[in-house]
């Protein structure tokens, strides 16, 4: 992949292929074109696209409008008193629609704030300015528009989630298993409209924030920023007011009375019950807020209605911030990295081994620090360590609790021989990730991805991940010797299942399919197929232990391999067919019992379907 990034830098071609593998950051400004010359803006730093990002959002507004057809009366209203760069349409999860509006400058928003914003007359509303707003209907005559032909929406329905049908279809329709893979993460990912709205909720908080604190900034974290995350999922935001040199300048005499906090947890809890009591009472389209304050983090846990997203607000937490500066140019060095982890991700959903809700199974995060410790096995991806000694000065961070979190930022100063030593496509890495792990020692090693090696575990927690960051921390330490076990399986289970099927013809559940669907029918059917080759379980698995069943299952075993044999064997399938018929007959009193109703009306159908 690097040699033909190489080719393509020095032809001129890199800005197509960039767009054609990262199509939702088509948008984005900080990925305009630049000199092919000039190796140095060959990767984007993090700060770069959070100041992008940051500059986006506060030229920006969220108006909520009664259709998608509401644009050009907006857009002719609002482009009488600013230049608008464009409008994104979105729907939330209650089927509102909303557009996006991004102005030429932040005086240009401002401009439009000034001139047609209004607040509401009902006595029990406290009145407050805020980047979210809504679309009044004209209560005189509608004055005629003129809107430029060129002009229409970026994007209608930016934030809705493809639809699992149309997906697999599509996946169906695939060639191969990395067409299949890079389909996947190109459909799913996290979406331009999707990173602007997250920054758009930041921003909504620093304008109600700001006359609290000096110099606040609300920044998101986590899979909206690292580029590992996918359509829907919540939002992470850190609160800091950290003090620049300016503010804090001991040249200057006349110094503000400020109340002092105590060191420790204790008083930024405080704080965070606050910051729950203003989402509660002054942000609008905040709803169900929770307080998590004596958790290691403390966290407010709420809704956002008007931009359908669930978030979590903690207070100085920017170590976290740094972890997704990391992930992000571990990403950014490689473009298989992304579309790899999103599959994992996504196989360990279908197999229930990852949840929504916290417990002693493994998270999204260890898994994808599992994805880049084997893509560092294979030469993809770097150690952390190296990006450490390869820091300067610059690059200097220490995030609360003294956490040294220095690497090196700019990965245009990273050697060539350092990553991108392996070309394998997307289908051979997913293969060789599942028998990486199915021949690891989880009992005896721990994954490390600051030494790109394994390492001995330091204590008899089941799963140990090294926390990149805090070498001390085991990342998943939450996960339970069971849950292990059954990762271990499913990971067998995986790389068995691909290897057997890399020959095959297609079917309606090849490639990919067979390991990102979830189970149901079409998996019970897929398992007991005549002549199935992947069968993983054994079918008496489904029907309680007892004689007459196991004798039945007998014959019928017999029989599904015996189809399988050639023209030399017809006679005795047939023996043995007119066997189990008799058997049936002779016992068509009795009733295989099977541990629910479901299972056993789909074994019945596909029984006389397939068997009789």
């Amino acid at each position: 992949m690097s040699v033909l990034f190489q080719k393509l830098l020095h032809t001129g071609k890199v800005n197509s292929f960039r767009k054609f593998l990262y199509p939702s950051l088509s948008h984005c400004k900080c990925l305009s074109e630049r000199k092919f010359s000039d190796s140095h803006n060959k990767f984007v730093s993090f700060d770069e696209v959070a100041a992008q990002r940051r500059d986006e959002a506060r030229r920006s507004l969220v108006i909520q409008v009664n259709s998608e057809s509401s644009f050009n009366e907006l857009y002719g209203y609002c482009s009488k008193y600013a230049s608008i760069n464009g409008i994104h349409h979105y729907k939330n999860s209650g089927g509102e629609h909303f557009m996006l509006v991004e102005f030429s400058t932040e005086q240009s928003m401002k401009d439009v704030l000034r001139n047609c914003s209004a607040h509401q007359k009902e006595h029990d509303v406290m009145a407050l300015k805020s980047p979210f707003l809504w679309f009044r209907a004209n209560s005189g005559k509608k004055a005629k528009l003129t809107i430029p032909t060129d002009v229409s929406l970026v994007i209608k329905d930016g934030n809705a989630i493809t639809d699992e049908e149309k997906l697999n279809a599509e996946l169906q329709a695939c060639s191969n298993i990395s067409d299949q893979m890079q389909l996947l993460y190109d459909r799913t990912t996290l979406n331009d409209i999707g990173v602007r709205l997250r920054y758009m909720v930041a921003r909504q908080l620093e304008v109600v924030f700001e006359s609290l604190y000096t110099n606040i900034e609300v920044r998101p974290f986590g899979s909206s920023v690292n580029g590992f995350g996918r359509m829907g999922c919540d939002l992470d935001l850190v609160l800091t007011n950290e003090l620049t040199h300016q503010l804090s300048d001991p040249k200057k005499r006349l110094v503000y009375q400020e109340k002092k906090c105590s060191s420790g947890v204790r008083p930024w809890q405080r704080h965070l019950e606050l910051v729950a009591e203003l989402l509660e009472l002054r942000v609008a389209g905040v709803s169900r807020v929770t307080r998590i304050l004596h958790a290691r983090v403390p966290i407010v846990k709420y809704a956002h209605e008007l931009a359908g997203l669930d978030c979590d607000l903690c207070y100085g937490n920017l170590s976290g911030v740094y972890m997704s500066e990391l992930l992000w140019a571990l990403g950014t060095l490689d473009a298989r990295a992304r579309p790899l982890t999103q599959c994992v991700r996504r196989w360990a959903a279908a197999h229930a081994l990852t949840s929504a809700h916290a417990g002693r199974w493994v998270t999204n995060f260890p898994l994808t620090l599992m994805v880049l410790f084997f893509l560092q096995q294979r030469g993809v991806l770097p150690s952390v360590k190296n990006l450490i000694n390869r820091a300067g000065k610059e690059d200097i961070r220490i995030a609360e609790e003294n956490v040294n979190c220095t690497f090196l930022r700019d990965m245009n100063k990273l050697p060539t021989e350092c990553y991108g030593q392996n070309e394998a496509n997307l289908e051979t890495l997913l293969l060789q990730f599942f028998e990486f792990y199915s021949q690891f020692d989880f009992s005896e090693k721990a994954i490390s991805v600051i030494e790109g090696k394994a390492i001995r575990k330091p204590n008899s927690q089941p799963l140990y991940i090294v926390n990149p960051l805090e070498n001390m921390l085991n990342v998943s330490r939450n996960v339970s010797y069971e849950e292990c076990e059954r990762l271990k399986a499913e990971i067998r289970n995986a790389a068995w299942q691909l290897e057997a099927g890399s020959d095959d013809k297609k079917s309606d559940d090849w490639g990919l399919l067979s390991l990102i669907e979830k189970k149901s029918s079409r998996g019970l059917k897929r398992l007991l197929r005549v002549g199935n080759s992947h069968r993983l379980v054994a079918v008496k698995d489904l029907f309680n232990e007892d004689d007459d069943s196991d004798k039945e299952e007998g014959f019928r075993s017999k029989l599904e391999r015996l189809t399988q044999k050639s023209d030399k064997v017809e006679e005795s399938v047939k023996e043995m067919k007119e066997d189990l018929e008799k058997n049936s007959k002779e016992k068509k009193d009795k009733k295989i019992n099977f541990k629910n109703s479901q299972v056993a009306s789909e074994v019945f159908r596909i029984r006389r379907d397939k068997m009789v």
